[in-house]
This record gives C-alpha cells, sequence and structure tokens, in this order.
C-alpha cells in the first residue's frame, strides 16, 4: 500500500497530513506510530487524516505519535488550513474535528484560527471526581487547569532561570499520567519575560517535548490572564517560535502563527 502525504509544521510542531477521502477505516494504531517515528518513519508530532472535504468544511481525524487520538491540535489545525486554503484558494475554511468546529483564514502571512472558548470546570477537563476545583497542587507545583478540547495543565514559574532549570523530561510524563487527570494532560511549563510576553515549555500528552503547542499556547494565555500575569492578548514564545494569543470579550481564543510545508512524499506499507 503507498500513502501519499503532506508534511507541514507550526513553529517546528510538525505534521504528517493524509488526505483520505475514500470512507475507508483509519490507519492501523502500528501504522501510525511507523509513519510518526522518526527513525523508522516520516517523523512528526501528530498526525492528521483529512477524512472529509465539501465546500469549505473538512472533517480531520487527528493521532499523537504514539498512535493514540487526540481531540485538539491548535497548530495541526492551522496547517490543515493553509493546505486547503491554497489547494482550493479559499479566503477562509472550517475544520471539523471529534470535539469541535473551527474557523481559520489568513492574517497576512500568517494562519489564524478560533479555538473556541475554555473550559475550567473540572468535569469538562476532565479531571477526577474528587477534584472540585481547576487548580491544585500537583508534586509540588500549583497546576492550573483548562480545556481547549484537550486537557492541560499550566504551571507558572517566578523566574525564567526557574522554568529553564526545570527537567521536562522528568516532570513531564509524570504529571501528564497523574491519575487526577482521568485522560492524561499536556503539561505547560511558563514563566513572563521582561518585555510582558510569556515563555512556554511543553510536554505533549502522546508525544513528549515539542518545539510548539497551539492549545497550549491558548491555556497559558488564558490561565496567565486569570492569574493577573497578562493582558488578554499577548506573544507567547515557545522553542519552535512565537504564536499571538488573543482571548476575546465574548470568550473565544484566536491563536495566530506561521505556517510551512516542508514536502509532498509516498510512504510505503508491506
Amino acid at each position: 500500500m503507498i500513502i501519499p502525504f503532506t508534511k507541514m509544521h507550526g513553529l517546528g510542531n510538525d505534521f504528517i497530513i493524509i488526505e483520505d477521502f475514500s470512507k475507508k477505516p483509519s490507519l492501523g494504531k502500528e501504522v501510525i506510530k511507523k509513519m510518526s517515528s522518526r527513525q523508522f518513519g516520516i517523523g512528526c508530532d501528530q498526525l492528521l487524516i483529512i477524512k472529509e472535504f465539501e465546500d469549505t468544511e473538512a472533517f480531520v481525524e487527528m493521532y499523537n505519535s504514539n498512535g493514540s487520538i487526540t481531540g485538539a491540535c491548535g497548530n495541526g489545525i492551522r496547517c490543515i488550513a493553509s493546505h486547503l486554503m491554497e489547494k482550493d484558494n479559499h479566503e477562509r475554511v472550517f475544520i471539523r474535528t471529534i470535539k469541535d468546529k473551527l474557523e481559520c483564514w489568513q492574517e497576512n502571512e500568517n494562519i489564524s484560527v478560533n479555538m473556541g472558548k475554555p473550559k475550567f470546570e473540572p468535569n469538562m477537563i476532565p479531571l477526577a471526581k474528587d477534584i472540585k476545583e481547576n487548580k491544585f497542587e500537583l508534586e509540588g507545583y500549583m497546576v492550573n487547569c483548562v480545556s481547549f478540547g484537550n486537557p492541560h495543565g499550566v504551571i507558572f514559574f517566578d523566574s525564567i532561570k526557574e522554568l529553564e532549570e526545570i527537567n521536562i523530561l522528568d516532570f513531564g510524563p509524570r504529571l501528564e499520567k497523574n491519575p487526577v487527570f482521568l485522560e492524561g494532560a499536556n503539561i505547560e511549563f511558563a514563566a513572563v519575560l521582561s518585555d510582558g510576553s510569556i515563555r512556554m515549555r511543553v510536554w505533549e500528552r502522546g508525544a513528549g517535548i515539542t518545539l510548539a503547542c497551539g492549545t497550549g499556547a491558548c491555556a497559558t494565555l488564558v490561565v496567565a490572564n486569570k492569574l493577573k500575569k497578562s493582558s488578554r492578548k499577548n506573544k507567547i514564545v515557545l522553542d519552535g517560535g512565537d504564536l499571538t494569543v488573543n482571548w476575546l470579550k465574548n470568550n473565544d481564543v484566536i491563536m495566530t502563527g506561521s505556517v510551512e510545508k516542508v514536502f509532498d512524499g509516498q510512504f510505503y506499507v508491506k
């Protein structure tokens, strides 16, 4: 079997994009893991399958590099939007996932997506039933939780020095898999920089350390605003580049940043 694909990235957060309008069952978990492997396949943080595309609306299945399903991927959505808008000469498109329907458009050289409204209720994140607040201490850190179609735990440090010294390879997986998170969680480590922008590092559920996380940037911005560390619009500085996140008065969150097509190719499955 030959699988055509497009490789794209948003700030180094990279994706395999597959168009499959045949209504066939999705690729098996082992194939997804092999394609996502940087040693045995193409390599990516997430694999995205466009299952439907009519007029300006697409339905997309999203998988982490370990083969698990994810309900949201902000940078991946922006990459798919750019791919479809360029392909069919659209000014904006709507991307449906198993969780949401998101509007995307081009803004100068960047791609924007309306990520919808953050969910702070513990049962919507979801957290363990005995957790009544979305803010609590975990392994010595104060974790602020929110969902953008996938669960996030945001930790703010008092200084950039503390942030850069944290061992994400140690704490990331431990926090991700803590039983308090019923579906695991993306863990964001953040600090406010001297210019007021926010530096963020991330451990992604099912993918590990990545250079950028769109939903994580959105989660970090809304938590920062809740903690009175930021206005409702700010620059999030990630390992792979910068995203602008704007929490509108109607509570929708707009994320804007660059995307880039890397190459087209074919993957061979025996």
